[in-house]
Formats: structure tokens, sequence, C-alpha cells
């Protein structure tokens, strides 16, 4: 991927500036953050886990965790969880070592571990969803109509929000039961939840970004030129980006309304947003890691 920045301004609005950039050593897999502290969490194929300050350095690296493919942090940053390959559940401490693992005989399609680390959650392909204490006890369990590919914990309530691939979102408290559940009609490429679940965000391919608030109820639509992919929404909804299946990134406020767009040079694998709303991370398949903002004003 090359290092030019001319892409930022490929597109309308004002450009963000690239306060830093950070290359993982292998493809990107899986990008997160948390919130509470700033630091952003890598992994790529090669198995290498990084911690980056708000600065964009590395504060740890860590070797060896295999064919991991979805990673979730803490806000507190203390633990984390990762899916590696078909089967395994890890959880990491804040040294990003395994505390422990489970193979579950049936395919992890998710996880989430909630703001706090105190709880963890693994969807599983068969339709069942199991929450545990982060010492392995087990909370609750609950079935879906359909398997979750995404999932959630709301801050500040005992709920959790998933959604399947397609069809099905949805909302269970700790002991399994369900709050509400709503069929969809859009196949989903990426959940990003609010504070409380006041505000739900799919990227729901040819249907666009749509919105749900907590009871279920559609609130709205956002329609961007292409094929929404990706999405990640500030703490309280203020600012949301969105990148697209043919390279394509939206930087938009609360109404919809557009602030920044561009085309990307490279395929989009995670998005990050600043709780606050004032800038984002990008994360390229290639492994490249941008950090983009506006607190100077205007672009460099």
């Amino acid at each position: 991927m090359p290092n030019s920045t001319d892409w930022l301004h490929s597109g309308p609005g004002l450009a963000p500036r690239v306060a830093w950039a950070f290359n993982t050593d292998a493809e990107l897999s899986s990008l997160c953050q948390a919130r509470e502290t700033g630091d952003l969490f890598a992994v790529d194929l090669s198995g290498g886990m990084y911690r980056l300050n708000c600065q964009g350095r590395v504060q740890t690296l860590s070797r060896g965790l295999r064919n991991a493919r979805l990673l979730k942090w803490s806000d507190t940053g203390e633990v984390g969880v990762a899916v590696c390959g078909t089967h395994e559940f890890c959880v990491l401490d804040g040294r990003m070592k395994v505390a422990w693992s489970s193979e579950s005989p049936t395919e992890v399609l998710t996880a989430a571990i909630d703001p706090y680390g105190h709880n963890v959650v693994m969807g599983l392909d068969n339709c069942d969803n199991a929450l545990l204490s982060i010492d392995r006890k087990k909370l609750g369990q609950f079935s879906t109509a359909k398997p979750l590919k995404f999932i959630e914990f709301c801050v500040d309530k005992k709920r959790i929000c998933g959604a399947a691939e397609y069809g099905h979102l949805c909302i269970h408290r700790f002991d399994g039961s369900e709050v509400w559940s709503e069929k969809i009609w859009s196949t989903v490429g990426d959940l990003s939840i609010t504070e409380g679940a006041r505000a739900i965000y799919m990227a729901g391919f040819a249907h666009g970004v749509q919105c749900f608030d907590h009871r279920g109820n559609t609130r709205t639509s956002f329609v961007v030129e292409g094929t929404p992919s990706k999405v990640a929404a500030s703490y309280f909804g203020e600012r949301l980006v969105v990148s697209t299946v043919e390279r394509h990134i939206y930087w938009l406020d609360a109404d919809g309304a557009l602030l920044w767009a561009a085309e990307t040079p490279d395929d989009v694998a995670s998005l990050v947003c600043d709780p606050l709303g004032e800038w984002l991370v990008v994360g390229f398949a290639s492994g490249r890691i941008l950090r983009l903002d506006w607190e100077s004003g205007r672009s460099k």
C-alpha cells in the first residue's frame, strides 16, 4: 500500500490530517479500541498482536496468537478476547497473554467483552450464545432464531445486542431472556452501537446504513454511494464512519449529513470511531493503520 495521503483529498468535504501511521507485520485480521485508555489493539495474520497508545506507539507486542480472526477489548484496557480459527476462544490479560482458552465443538462466529472486563459472550454457529464471567463461570445461555454473526455489550445496561448475518436483530438480558427481537431485511456487514444501545447502526450492504433505537424500532437509514460493509459510531452517536466494498469512506454527522468522503487506496478491514467523534482510525487489509483527525482545523 503506498504511503501517499493524496487519497484523503479525493472527495468532498474537509479532509482530515494523518495524526500517525503504523504497519503490522502481516495482513490485518482485527482492530479494536479500549475507550477509557484510548489504546488500540490489533492482530495480524502472522499471529502478531499490538497495543498502540494514542500516539500510535507500540506499548506491548505479543507473538503466537495464530489464526486470530477477531479481537475485542474491554474499555478499561485490562482484559480482551480473541477468536482463533473456527473453534477456539481465548481470554487475554493486560499483557496480551492468553489467560485461558476453550475449544468449542461448534464453530465460534463472534465474541465480545463487556466494557468493564467482567463478562464475555460467545455466539455459536448452532444459534446458541453463551455468557461467561471472566473467570470462566457460566452466567447464562440463550438461543436465537439465527446464529449471531455480530454481538456487543450495551454500556451501563446488563444487555447484549446481536445481529445475524441476515434476518435477525435482538437484545437479550444477561440471564438469557429476550428483551426484543426484530426481523431485518438486509445482509449485515458490521454492527456498531452507541451508549445504552440508544442507536444501533448496521452496515446493510445494498440497503445502506440502517439505524434502530433501543426498542428495535427503525429510526432512519443513511444512503451512501456504494455498498456499506463497515461502520463505527462515536459513543453518543455524534459521528459515524462508513466504508464500502467499492473502497469509499464516509464521515457523517448524527443526521447523516456528509462531512467528508474519499476513495481509499486499499480495502478497509476495520474502523474505529473516537468516543467523542473527533477522529477515526482506519485499518486497511494490508496491515496499514492510520489515525485521521480534524483537530488542526485543516488537513496537512
